[in-house]
């Protein structure tokens, strides 16, 4: 069972949530570090999942205006098919919807899409490289 809570970049979780983030982004998948961790890291709010007192699961919620951004979602390889990965996405929609977001965009994996597509995510345009991995728009009207 894992609890998921809402940080900020200052709060004592955020090295395990980097080091998650790290192995997931730059050892599995070859993220160069110099591009996982950026600014928008200190302004979003993060939602990290936690076991037994261990970080299993991220992502991080950016505003631009109504629009919520979700990225850097990640979910430890141990705790994979365990329906984290769904918990984090539910969580920021509720607490996007909250704080007045109307819709939700993120850029998916293209390995990653039907699991957004089982969300209610929608795709939008073309296929693009970030960070050398293909990667294609998706987007989730907000019920209010």
């Amino acid at each position: 069972m894992s609890t998921i809570v809402e940080v900020q970049a200052t709060d004592p979780l955020m090295p395990a949530v980097y080091a998650l983030r790290h192995d997931v982004f730059v050892v599995e998948q070859g993220v160069p570090e110099e591009l996982e961790v950026d600014d928008d890291d200190k302004v979003a709010t993060h939602l990290v999942a936690v076991s037994d007192g261990r970080v299993i699961g991220t992502l991080r919620i950016l505003r631009h205006g109504r629009t919520a951004k979700i990225g850097r979602m990640a979910v430890s390889t141990s705790s994979r098919k365990d329906g984290i990965g769904r918990e984090l996405m539910e969580f920021a929609a509720t607490s996007a919807s909250r704080r007045g977001a109307e819709e939700i965009i993120l850029g998916a994996q293209l390995t990653a899409r039907e699991f957004y597509k089982r969300l209610g995510y929608t795709e939008e345009g073309a296929v693009f490289d970030d960070a050398g991995i293909p990667h294609v728009m998706m987007r989730k009207t907000l019920q209010r």
